[in-house]
């Protein structure tokens, strides 16, 4: 499925259902990413907690979660 970006000026929130398709991460570990615990350990992404059942993710936080994952390949013009 292709989301679209929106065209006016709301930023875009991602569904748990939407983020999992788009990035191939589980929807149960989002939410366990979203417990107290895991996120004391620096994992997850940030959320928005609309209410107790209604979560969303800005798109920012995704496309900042994914660029902080890239691994450049090592030089190894030395060897």
């Amino acid at each position: 499925m292709h989301l679209p970006c929106m065209n006016d000026d709301r930023p875009r929130l991602w569904t748990p259902s939407e983020l999992a398709e788009y990035t191939g991460i589980p929807i149960r570990t989002l939410a366990d990413w979203r417990t107290e615990r895991a996120r004391s350990r620096g994992l997850g992404l940030p959320f928005v907690a609309l209410s107790s059942h209604n979560v969303r993710y800005r798109h920012e936080d995704v496309e900042a979660f994914i660029a902080a994952r890239i691994i450049a390949p090592t030089d190894r013009a030395g060897d």
